[in-house]
C-alpha cells in the first residue's frame, strides 16, 4: 500500500498534469511510496515511472460522458480506498477535492487529506457561471480536508480572503520543475534551424483566450521589424483566430503558430528572450523552464506566478496584461540594452532553483510527514 496516494482527474499533456507525473515520481526519493489514483485515462497522457497507476474509467473525449460517468469513478475511488487504505491522499483540482473529502467522510478508515488548488480561485470562480456552486463546494471540500496547498503565495491570498474562517489550513508550495532535465533535452538538435541575424523570441501553452497570444501578434505588429521573430508552440481552441489575426498583419516581424511539439525545449535554449501573455498564471512552469536555460523572461503581470517567479522584476521583466505597446517596448528595451539582457540571461538558472523537482519534493515531503 502506498504512503500516499494522489488523485486527479487525468494526466492530460498541459500544466497540472505535468506537475503530478513530477512529485508522484519524484516522491518516493524522500522514503514515501506513492500510488496514483486517475479518474479517466486519456489518450498521450504522461507516464508515470515509480508508482502503480489505477484509472477508473476509460478514455472519454467528450465532456457529457464524463460527467454522466463520475458516480461509477466516485465508486471505484470509494473501493480502492477501502481496499489499499494509505496514510494520506493529495488531491488535485476542485472536482477531486471534492470527491475525496466526500469519499473521507464515507470511509470507516482514517487518512490525512490534502487538497491542492491550481488555479487563483478569485479569477477562476468569478469567470464562471457556475462560481456560486464552486465557491460552495471549494469551502465544503476545503473545510473537511485537513491542509489545502496553493501553488504560489497569491493562490493562498485568494484562499484566505476568499474563505477567512479556514485561513489556517492554507499553505502554499510551489511547483517543481525538472531543471536537469530540461537541459538535457534542451541540448536535442532543434527541429528547425535559426535564422541568421533573426532574434527569435518563444512562447510556450494552449492557444486560448487566458494565454492571451492576440497580444504577442499586435506587439509584432507595432515591432515591425524583420530582424525580431516570434514562435508560439502549443495548439488550442484560438488557433485558427490568430493565424487569421497573423495573416491580416503586414508587420515584418514574423509571427509562427508552431503547434504542439514533444519537445520545445531546443528552440527554446536558443531564442532571445521567453514571453508569457497570459491574463491569468497561478504559477507558471514555462517561465521555470525558460530561466533554468538562462534564457531572460518577459512576463504579463498578471495573478500571481509571474511577479513571485520573476521577483517583481528582480529576475524578468514585467508588463501589464494585455498592453501590447508595453510588451512591444519591453522587447525593443532588452535588445537596445544587451548588458540587461545578459544580466538577466546570468542570474536566470539560480533563479530557477528555487523552483527544481528537488527542492519542490523536499517542500512537499516537509508538508506530509507530519500528518502520516
Amino acid at each position: 500500500m502506498a504512503d500516499v496516494l494522489f488523485v486527479a482527474p487525468d494526466l492530460a499533456p498541459g500544466g497540472v498534469g505535468r506537475c503530478v507525473t513530477f512529485i508522484v515520481d519524484a516522491l518516493p526519493q524522500e522514503g514515501l511510496e506513492t500510488g496514483l489514483f486517475l479518474l479517466r485515462r486519456f489518450n498521450g497522457e504522461y507516464k508515470i515511472r515509480n508508482a502503480p497507476v489505477t484509472h477508473a474509467l476509460p478514455a472519454m473525449p467528450a465532456a457529457w460522458r464524463f460527467r454522466s460517468a463520475l458516480p461509477l469513478a466516485f465508486w471505484r475511488l470509494l473501493i480502492h480506498l477501502r481496499n489499499e487504505p494509505p496514510a494520506l491522499v493529495c488531491s488535485h483540482g476542485l472536482l477531486c477535492n471534492t470527491l475525496v473529502a466526500v469519499a473521507s467522510m464515507l470511509s470507516m478508515r482514517k487518512y490525512a487529506t490534502v487538497a491542492v488548488e491550481h488555479n487563483s480561485p478569485w479569477a477562476h470562480y468569478s469567470g464562471s457561471p457556475l462560481q456560486r456552486l464552486k465557491r460552495w463546494l471549494a469551502h465544503f471540500s476545503y473545510s473537511r480536508h485537513d491542509v489545502v496547498v496553493g501553488v504560489s503565495k497569491g493562490v493562498v491570498r485568494d484562499l484566505s480572503t476568499m474563505f477567512p474562517s479556514l485561513a489556517g489550513k492554507f499553505r502554499h508550495v510551489y511547483n517543481g520543475i525538472p531543471v536537469d532535465e530540461v537541459r538535457r533535452l534542451a541540448s536535442c538538435a532543434p527541429s528547425t534551424p535559426l535564422q541568421p541575424g533573426v532574434l527569435q523570441f518563444v512562447s510556450i501553452g494552449r492557444l486560448d483566450a487566458l494565454k492571451d497570444f492576440k497580444t504577442l501578434v499586435d506587439a509584432a505588429e507595432i515591432l515591425d521589424d524583420p530582424r525580431i521573430a516570434f514562435t508560439i508552440f502549443g495548439d488550442g481552441p484560438e488557433r485558427k483566430t490568430l493565424q487569421q489575426r497573423i495573416a491580416a498583419s503586414s508587420s515584418r516581424s514574423k509571427v509562427t503558430l508552431a503547434g504542439h511539439v514533444s519537445n520545445p525545449f531546443p528552440a527554446l535554449a536558443r531564442a532571445y528572450a521567453f514571453i508569457s501573455t497570459s491574463r491569468r498564471e497561478s504559477f507558471g512552469n514555462a517561465m521555470v523552464e525558460a530561466l533554468s536555460l538562462g534564457v531572460p523572461v518577459i512576463a504579463a503581470d498578471c495573478p500571481h506566478g509571474p511577479a513571485e517567479i520573476l521577483a517583481n522584476g528582480r529576475y524578468g521583466v514585467l508588463f501589464p496584461v494585455g498592453d501590447a505597446t508595453a510588451l512591444a517596448a519591453a522587447i525593443r528595451r532588452l535588445i537596445d540594452h544587451r548588458q540587461e539582457h545578459d544580466r538577466l540571461a546570468l542570474v536566470a538558472p539560480g533563479r530557477a532553483a528555487a523552483f527544481s523537482l528537488e527542492q519542490h519534493r523536499r517542500n512537499v515531503a516537509a508538508l506530509f510527514n507530519p500528518l502520516l
